[in-house]
């Protein structure tokens, strides 16, 4: 595992660096807001998102994003829009195999919220790459590498569902197992000595 560059695993390497973008705050009326989600607001974003700045809101029941410049909704990410960000975001030369719009999210994309668009890349690394249709964000970047470390991940921690908990009984009684093997071999060593040790002379 530790042979493997971080960033690769990550994905990293099949997006282009992006610079960052000053946002402007002027002419948004947060408390127009009010009347387009109709319930209580919990959290704002303000941020950039395909040469426009947007709105992302987050409430009790969903996650919506809107134009900042007249607060129209974007969400839901239809297919066009993930073109576009894949244009945006892949380095040249990445070829798009396929776009697929999934309603439950993948075990290889555990932890993030469905619906999810899956993008399949061409190339030797069957890279994917998964674009909330909440958002429009790239929230997961999978390659064969990461699926490898994954896997000894897992049998690292020995979580063989979730492949995230490493404080559950089976790894604690492995690692109980591997003290008293342990601290028994250093017993029987110790006495192994002992029991050679050579007699003094008279």
């Amino acid at each position: 595992m530790s042979f493997m560059p971080i960033e690769e695993i990550h994905g990293d390497h099949l997006l282009k660096p992006q610079k960052a973008v000053a946002v402007s705050l002027e002419q948004i009326d947060l408390s127009q807001l009010l009347n387009q989600v109709h319930e209580p607001i919990y959290h704002i974003v303000i941020k950039p998102w395909l040469g426009k700045t947007v709105i992302e809101v987050k409430t009790q029941h969903q996650l919506l994003m809107f134009d900042a410049t007249d607060l129209k909704p974007i969400t839901p990410i239809t297919e066009s829009m993930v073109i576009k960000v894949l244009t945006s975001n892949l380095i040249p030369g990445l070829q798009v195999d396929s776009i697929k719009r999934l309603t439950e999210t993948p075990s290889e994309a555990r932890g993030r919220q469905a619906p999810l668009w899956q993008v399949q890349l061409e190339g030797a690394e069957n890279a994917r790459i998964y674009i909330s249709e909440l958002n429009g964000e790239i929230v997961a970047k999978r390659t064969d590498q990461w699926r490898l470390f994954d896997f000894m991940w897992m049998l690292h921690i020995m979580d063989y569902e979730n492949r995230s908990d490493f404080n559950h009984p089976l790894l604690y009684l492995t690692a109980l197992s591997a003290f008293v093997f342990t601290f028994t071999g250093f017993m029987l060593l110790f006495f192994s000595f002992k029991r050679k040790r050579p007699n003094k002379p008279q």
